[in-house]
């Protein structure tokens, strides 16, 4: 997602992690089973822009970057292997919506070594929080 300017929508802020670079089990081939490979994930999680948080230095007011980040290490060094980038994508999705002040999430999540010719290849999703009974 590097090098597009990031522009929030009016009244909301963008929080992200860019290219952060991790080893799973991932891949359809059975050469593929018996080692981790790089795997370049970066998201986009939109937020409200909280007037009364926006100005405040302390970490409980805004979304952090760090705790969607450790569990996406934490995910990692797991031994769990997935079939497809598609998957690991929706995982990372799930990941930054848990924190309920994400309103939506953009995922890249692009293996890095499959094509000698390309920076990476995969997938981009865009997930939103749904609504919960008795809200608009």
């Amino acid at each position: 997602m590097g090098g597009v300017p990031i522009i929030p929508p009016p009244g909301r802020r963008c929080i992200i992690v860019d290219d952060l670079r991790l080893a799973f089990f991932i891949g359809v081939y059975e050469h593929e089973r018996g080692a981790r490979q790089e795997v370049s994930i970066s998201l986009r999680m939109v937020v409200a822009d909280d007037p009364a948080a926006a100005r405040s230095d302390d970490l409980a007011d805004h979304v952090s970057y760090a705790d969607v980040v450790a569990r996406l290490k934490e995910r990692a060094q797991s031994m769990r292997h997935v079939q497809l980038v598609e998957t690991l994508a929706e995982e990372a999705a799930e990941f930054a919506l848990a924190d309920a002040r994400v309103e939506s999430v953009v995922v890249d999540v692009r293996k890095t070594q499959i094509i000698a010719q390309a920076r990476g290849v995969g997938v981009v999703i865009h997930r939103f929080r749904t609504a919960t009974p008795g809200q608009g």
